[in-house]
């Protein structure tokens, strides 16, 4: 598991280099980044999830489904709950709640879709969808009463009219009733899932290359990044193991290890986005996503490693 990981890890690290250089060679600005992040976020990740679901129905792979959705939910609030536990009042406020966001949330579209994709298959990828759909879902209630400081200033209506949630809303439907996308509609979405991988570690490239990596000796820098790289998905990994998760459904090894996977990514990219959005230190909030962007390099493999050990 360890090697398949690894080699996995570094094909998407050489994607994100080349991104990096174009970055640094064209001089992008942080603009046209976000531009390349809503393709992702707003057209891709959605066909992703669309594509996955136009296969035959059958009730093994609805059992997994939802076994994998209260699986992404389950993980999704026990890291906001460790991240609210392990970031006890101190320093700057505003630095505080950017770090349990960061903390809370991992970037599972751009980095934990790729990661499963090329270790279990394509066909496991919409496994860690679903994950990307619980991260809307909380991202804009949770996530933003952590950053705004009050859980009054959540929006539901932006947490569920959201591409993840919406997609999910078409896919499902067309999967129960065995509908097939018509051809030309069929095959759009098709390139247009496969786009994800590259397209996903170009942007996390770019988004390093505009980060003042000066700011990484901050003290709250470090402890964000090592609790959502090891704190909480070695928790988690605990939990899962205490409870015995992994027996529950006939594929459990596989579809916890999936699990396990999408929630050691590193923080989301919407950690900058959201920060400056409510008018927090965004620059202080990239430099969370960078460092624990390459840092997850090293421990996705170990996570995956000791999941395997574990489990199998």
């Amino acid at each position: 598991m360890f090697a398949i990981v690894f080699q996995q890890v570094l094909i998407m690290f050489l994607l994100m280099l080349i991104g990096f250089i174009y970055a640094k060679a064209t001089g992008m600005r942080k603009e046209e980044c976000n531009r390349i992040c809503n393709i992702l976020l707003m057209i891709v990740t959605p066909c992703l999830l669309l594509s996955n679901l136009q296969r035959p129905f059958n009730m093994e792979i609805v059992e997994e489904l939802l076994f994998s959705l209260g699986l992404a939910a389950f993980s999704s609030i026990f890291s906001i709950l460790a991240a609210r536990f392990l970031f006890l009042p101190r320093g700057q406020e505003e630095n505080k709640r950017i770090e349990r966001y960061g903390a809370s949330f991992g970037n599972v579209g751009f980095i934990g879709i790729p990661l499963v994709t090329g270790i279990f298959g394509e066909e496991y990828a919409v496994f860690a969808v679903v994950f990307v759909v619980m991260f809307h879902v909380f991202s804009w209630t949770v996530g933003v009463g952590i950053l705004k400081g009050s859980f009054r200033e959540m929006s539901w209506k932006e947490a569920l009219l959201n591409p993840g949630v919406l997609s999910a809303l078409v896919a499902v439907p067309l999967f129960i009733f065995n509908l097939t996308l018509p051809s030309p509609i069929g095959s759009v979405v098709g390139y247009l899932s496969s786009l994800n991988t590259p397209l996903a570690m170009l942007v996390c490239g770019f988004f390093i290359a505009g980060v003042d990596w000066k700011r990484f000796r901050e003290k709250g820098v470090l402890y964000a990044s090592l609790t959502r790289l090891v704190f909480i998905p070695l928790l988690t990994m605990l939990l899962y193991w205490a409870i015995g998760l992994h027996r529950w459904v006939e594929d459990g090894v596989t579809l916890v290890l999936v699990n396990l996977i999408a929630g050691a990514c590193p923080s989301a990219i919407a950690t900058s986005m959201m920060a400056a959005r409510y008018g927090l230190d965004g620059e202080y909030a990239s430099v969370i996503v960078a460092v624990t962007t390459v840092g997850c390099l090293a421990t996705v493999p170990l996570i995956a490693m000791l999941g395997q050990m574990i489990f199998v």
